[in-house]
């Protein structure tokens, strides 16, 4: 995978191939959502692509790629979470989205032939399929529906970072910060004990970086919400303890 940082820890394996790996391709299938990017392909197209990609294992903190990077190469979340971040002019990361499984990133340097816009960074193991860019672009220009949904995702990005530069401008710190909560665990959550866990690990700077905070605003907010019930806080895993009580003080903190 271009700008992949290789190591001892990457497993990388071999292209998906015919044969006995066709129960993991049938994984991977399952994986992708009918209206996405990948799965308004011909089916042809779309297995003549996954069985041409390579499959690999990241640990956690594994940089998949720097920006600046040539984009070689379109990545498929097939299990995990991955960070995709810039670091501003004043050394501030900047949080742009939290992909997960069936989520492909990468897209816009492959279609524009464009340098990485951001760094993409495993926030846990991951399992990823990196599909070559250049039988990507063939793959989108014989079928208009997939490029249409490419142009979508795109615009879907885009409207997702013009809100929050609006939010940065129009709401309160706190409720900033319990968005970003409450998207995290639309994003990824499990019941847990009748309490949504948001089971993967984000410090109080990232959640900084997501909302435009800095870590002690983080943290006061944080503390106050857990002296409330709301939240509890262990080892970097936040758990929601009482969603409605987050969801409205959202509901009526920013439409005052």
């Amino acid at each position: 995978m271009d700008g992949m940082i290789s190591g001892p820890n990457t497993v990388p394996t071999a292209p998906v191939s015919h044969g006995a790996t066709d129960d993991r391709l049938a994984g991977v299938l399952k994986i992708i959502r009918p209206d996405s990017v990948l799965g308004t392909l011909a089916d042809r197209d779309l297995l003549t692509l996954l069985r041409q990609s390579t499959m690999r294992r990241l640990p956690k903190q594994r940089v998949l790629f720097r920006c600046g990077d040539e984009g070689r190469s379109v990545v498929l979340i097939l299990q995990g979470y991955v960070k995709l971040s810039y670091t501003a002019a004043n050394d501030r990361e900047v949080v742009l989205e939290i992909a997960g499984p069936g989520t492909i990133f990468g897209e816009l340097a492959v279609l524009n032939g464009s340098p990485r816009r951001a760094d993409a960074t495993c926030l846990t193991a991951c399992r990823v399929l990196a599909i070559e860019g250049g039988a990507f672009r063939h793959a989108l220009a014989r079928t208009p529906e997939a490029m249409l949904a490419a142009i979508r995702l795109l615009s879907e990005r885009l409207y997702a970072v013009t809100a929050r530069n609006i939010d940065a401008v129009a709401l309160p710190a706190s409720v900033r910060l319990a968005k970003a909560l409450l998207h995290l665990a639309d994003l990824r959550a499990r019941n847990a004990d009748a309490e949504t866990l948001i089971d993967f690990r984000l410090s109080q700077r990232e959640l900084g970086a997501m909302t435009g905070l800095i870590r002690e605003s983080v943290n006061k907010h944080l503390k106050a919400w857990r002296a409330a019930g709301w939240v509890t806080l262990a080892a970097g895993v936040v758990k929601l303890r009482d969603m409605h009580a987050l969801q409205d003080f959202v509901r009526h903190n920013a439409a005052a």
